[in-house]
């Protein structure tokens, strides 16, 4: 495992591994990673390659055999579960399906600060206030008077990071953000990340995706999977090539970068 150089370390993760609960095969093998302030991570790999596993693991959400996983210094095995937990914001699809459809879109950013879907406590001006920060923060303001049902998927995504940062996490995981959003959508997505990614205040990233093209060029670092473990891990142009690539995905890729983005074509 490469030490994390930074005196900020966000994640630190040393052999993990997991295993099926009903079959006990294994779905990590191993894995070490180490995240600093600032950096923005991509997770790469094929379907079944175990990015969503690992977003799971980390989050606490799956139980990882015995390893070394820390947060901000915080270790899952000896800190309080919960305190670990809160330095972590996920951002999925679950959260769309789960979110009141007539929920006031402050009322869902507010819904962070207390980790809860649907917030049912009392809304006060201050936290009115501080959500509507957040708004600012994140440039969708002219969404304040607005309710879920009313906004497009793009629009959801950009509320969910505004509710993440009511955390004030250390971390933020983003699981396939673009993966309901048609080209457009997806193309301004893209570039509103970028955008965000520049910003200081903004925590770490890590996104899962299967597409090199929604890799925003302010992007620092990439991680492959390949069957439950780490092919590939580094800075992001060290590890993004079509060697790699054909490797993990088991096909003849070619990757390129133009202006900042990449693209992955396939040889027929």
């Amino acid at each position: 495992m490469k030490k994390c150089k930074n005196a900020k370390k966000i994640l630190e993760m040393q052999k993990l591994s997991l295993y099926a609960f009903d079959s006990g095969d294994k779905i990590l093998d191993s894995i070490s990673m180490c995240v600093e302030d600032g950096q923005r991570w991509v997770v790469l790999g094929a379907n079944g390659a175990g990015k969503s596993s690992l977003i799971s693991a980390v989050c606490g959400f799956s139980m990882p055999d015995e390893c070394i996983l820390r947060v901000s210094g915080l270790e899952y095995s000896k800190d309080n579960w919960q305190r670990v937990r809160e330095k972590i914001a996920l951002i999925g699809t679950h959260l769309h399906r789960e979110i009141n459809i007539d929920e006031k879109v402050v009322d869902v950013i507010i819904s962070g600060k207390f980790s809860q879907i649907n917030y049912w406590g009392k809304i006060t001006k201050e936290l009115i206030l501080e959500a509507y920060d957040k708004m600012k923060q994140i440039g969708i303001t002219h969404l304040v008077d607005s309710t879920w049902k009313f906004i497009s998927q793009g629009e959801r995504q950009k509320v969910l990071i505004a509710r993440s940062l009511m955390m004030k996490p250390d971390v933020i995981f983003l699981d396939e953000p673009c993966s309901a959003l048609d080209p457009v959508a997806r193309r301004n997505f893209i570039r509103f990340l970028d955008k965000l990614s520049k910003k200081k205040s903004i925590p770490a990233i890590i996104m899962a995706t299967h597409y090199l093209e929604e890799i925003p060029p302010t992007f620092t670092h990439a991680l492959i999977l390949k069957k439950g473990a780490v092919m590939a891990s580094g800075k992001i142009d060290e590890v993004i090539n079509s060697k790699n690539l054909s490797r993990a995905y088991g096909a003849k890729c070619n990757v390129s970068k133009r202006k900042g983005f990449f693209s992955l074509s396939l040889e027929m």
